[in-house]
């Protein structure tokens, strides 16, 4: 990377849930001068949704990893093997399902970044979502893949309306839905500016914090401080579902306001 990268990342079981469904995975090959951070969260009851997360962020990991890897990768193999992982996922977790009746219908989210030579290439199935903060301002750089999201942008409902809406949680689009899987990857890598701070989450995060809070409480903290602030800003306006988040800073992390 053409500047350091510093990645934290939490995930908790909120105050209402029995388990934690939500699977976080982060490694960082210096050798190949790539980082690769998952974040999924089974899909809100159904069975086995742990398993289908913590599949899905195995699957990725080894399928990515696994084959070959050499330096001098090129975007066009960065973003196959980033296919070929999310592909690879969805398969195993499809047939860990028809294989187990107990895990029948199980599914499971997916927010996946490749950070390689200042660039992070970007892929996702679900409502888990990827931001970015950038002069002064939070951009949420994925679209939910949701029943309601979908009714938002036909201008069937106004957003006040979509957030009680029955239907929120609804998904069109998981790993282990289909045998086909439909997730959006980013057209073009994100080209990384020195001080740029992503944020990947769950939407036990997003239902209860709004985009400008994680704005402001990431920007005046540290990784590792603003994945802890944010959990227990969750968990004080109810937790209701797991909570995951993973902030990566590009360039030196900080303690105090930028």
């Amino acid at each position: 990377m053409r500047f350091p990268i510093t990645v934290a990342h939490r995930t908790d079981i909120g105050r209402e849930k029995a388990e934690n469904q939500d699977s976080i995975g982060y490694i960082c090959d210096e050798r190949h001068d790539l980082h690769l951070l998952i974040v999924a969260d089974g899909v809100g009851g159904a069975p086995c949704g742990r398993v289908a997360s913590q599949l899905a962020v195995q699957t990725i990991r080894q399928s990515f990893f696994g084959v070959n890897l050499a330096s001098g990768l090129t975007e066009g193999d960065l973003r196959e093997r980033l296919t070929q992982a999310i592909t690879e996922a969805n398969r195993v977790i499809l047939q860990r399902g028809s294989r187990d009746r107990h895990c029948r219908g199980m599914g499971s989210t997916c927010a996946v970044m490749v950070l390689s030579e200042s660039r992070a290439h970007i892929a996702h199935a679900g409502d888990s979502r990827v931001y970015l903060i950038r002069d002064n301002r939070i951009i949420r750089l994925t679209r939910d893949h949701s029943r309601v999201r979908r009714m938002l942008d036909d201008g069937l409902i106004t957003e006040e309306e979509a957030a009680n809406h029955p239907e929120r949680h609804w998904l069109e689009r998981a790993l282990g839905m289909r045998e086909e899987i439909r997730f959006d990857l980013r057209a073009e890598p994100l080209l990384l500016e020195h001080q740029d701070v992503l944020v990947v989450c769950t939407d036990g995060l997003t239902n209860l914090v709004e985009d400008e809070e994680i704005y402001r409480i990431v920007r005046q903290s540290s990784v590792s401080r603003g994945c802890e602030q944010l959990i227990q800003l969750a968990n004080e306006r109810g937790g209701q579902d797991n909570i995951s988040v993973a902030i990566v800073r590009v360039g030196a992390d900080v303690t105090a306001p930028l």
